[in-house]
């Protein structure tokens, strides 16, 4: 989710408290604060946006991140306001509580229970920019003499419209499902909310020997963006591949990948691919490992849309691995 979003939401947060909202209201500076405190992880971008994309959405949007991040803003907004921490802890975890709900609902996911697991949690309902929440948490601004009541009112339009999402979402399953006359023995299905549009949605069909990708308008009924990838046979140098840490780290980046390989100039070549995020056939992360006919690794590229970045490769007892 965008940061203007976050900030309305975290705004939303503070005025549940019902006081008048005002810049100068500590309850609404921690709740404004914890709800950008987060992205606090764009940090990681000043050593370089591997390190970025590997941290983003991690440690800083896990639970006990948020606990240490609100307990950081409580603190110092005591320094600020001179007043007992424990006023302004619960509304700075609030603030950082719904930004960490509202990005394991799009499909890019949080680590929301690291340390303990290094899963994304990924809900699949919500673009990047929803406009539909922009808009919701406005209402505080348009009606700051009963802060309260407009919060409470934005609060019930989103699960109103999250119900919406989830209705719209089963329904784009069925309709793929009939068109694709699709059952578990015939292929599995992946639904996930576009990049844009509030009725589109992109769609993955596994069948055993190729993923049928595309995009599907629930409002008009129509596919696009249409592709077909060929499944390959998992072999030892893919494996290799995959084992390695950069291997690692794409599949913790994301569980909708496809590999392929293919020998060139005699060398072998191995490339992921994520199949969350597309445009116009072009998935905004690739990695591709370089082997030579000793299946030793030479080179490895991270593709983060259109940047090529090389990995470094690490050396030990004979092997050499790209780690990121």
């Amino acid at each position: 989710m965008d940061p203007v979003t976050h900030a309305l939401v975290g705004l939303g947060m503070g005025a549940l408290s019902g006081q008048a909202l005002s810049p100068y209201n500590p309850l609404y500076c921690a709740a404004v604060l914890g709800s950008l405190a987060p992205d606090l992880d764009v940090l990681a971008l000043l050593r370089g946006r591997i390190v970025f994309i590997r941290h983003h959405r991690g440690a800083s949007h896990s639970l006990p991140g948020i606990a240490l991040l609100s307990l950081a803003i409580s603190l110092i907004l005591k320094i600020d306001f001179a007043a007992d921490p424990r006023l302004f802890l619960p509304w700075a975890l609030a603030g950082a509580l719904a930004h960490v709900l509202l990005d394991c609902l799009n499909s890019y996911g949080t680590q929301i229970w690291w340390p303990f697991s290094q899963k994304r949690c990924a809900g699949n309902l919500l673009m990047f920019i929803d406009p539909l929440l922009f808009c919701f948490f406005l209402l505080p601004l348009f009606f700051p003499r009963q802060p309260q009541q407009a919060a409470l009112a934005a609060l019930t339009l989103t699960a109103l419209y999250l119900a919406l999402r989830a209705a719209m979402r089963a329904r784009a399953v069925a309709v793929l499902q009939e068109k694709y006359a699709l059952n578990a023995a015939t292929g599995s299905l992946t639904v996930l909310p576009a990049l844009q549009g509030l009725a589109s949605w992109d769609f993955r069909i596994q069948r055993s020997r190729q993923i049928l990708l595309g995009t599907l308008n629930l409002y008009r009924r129509s596919i696009s963006n249409c592709a077909i990838l060929k499944r390959q046979e998992r072999t030892p140098l893919v494996e290799k591949a995959l084992q390695s840490g950069a291997g690692r780290f794409f599949r913790q980046l994301t569980a909708h990948y496809h590999f392929t390989h293919w020998e060139e100039k005699g060398r072998l070549c191995v490339r992921l691919l994520d199949l969350r995020f597309q445009k116009q056939r072009n998935f905004f992360y690739r990695l591709t490992f370089i082997f030579n006919e000793q299946f030793t690794l030479e080179a490895a590229f991270f593709h983060a849309l259109q940047e090529t970045i090389p990995l470094e490769l690490h050396r030990g007892r004979g092997t050499e691995t790209a780690g990121v």
